[in-house]
């Protein structure tokens, strides 16, 4: 079996490519909402039947005092554009996902007396459909 080191993931939003500046935290979450149709007397168990499904995203990229006019705009709160994701990298034929999402929240820059890395904590919230999801086996 072979498995992914994660070095050579493509990270864009809103067109901006940002992968050059990520940190290596890439947090992905699908999920379904239930819906309770329990009916009718005597009911003894709880029925329910699949809802409405959505999509979180979250990564951290680097405070680049070079590059940061690159790409800072793209990281105002509330921006809505189409984030694309592949762990292995954009090549034909490799896993993609994509979705419009929203720009919920961006933490940072932090400096601190330590000479950690500064960087911007992004997180994101399902706008849309997905176009593509690496579960549905979609590639680039």
């Amino acid at each position: 079996m072979a498995t992914l080191n994660g070095n050579n993931v493509y990270l864009s939003f809103g067109g901006v490519q940002l992968d050059g500046y990520w940190t290596g935290q890439v947090s992905k979450s699908s999920s379904a909402n239930t819906v309770d149709i329990t009916a009718g007397s005597g009911a003894t168990h709880t029925q329910r039947a699949t809802g409405l499904k959505d999509n979180s995203f979250g990564f951290n990229v680097v405070y680049d005092d070079a590059d940061l006019a690159d790409y800072v705009s793209s990281l105002t709160v509330g921006t809505k554009a189409v984030l694309v994701f592949g762990p292995e990298g954009n090549t034909a034929g490799l896993p993609k996902f994509e979705c419009s999402m929203i720009l919920n929240d961006v933490q940072g820059p932090q400096p601190s007396v330590e000479l950690g890395m500064v960087m911007f904590e992004l997180s994101f919230e399902g706008a849309d459909v997905p176009t593509s999801t690496i579960e549905a086996g979609d590639t680039f």
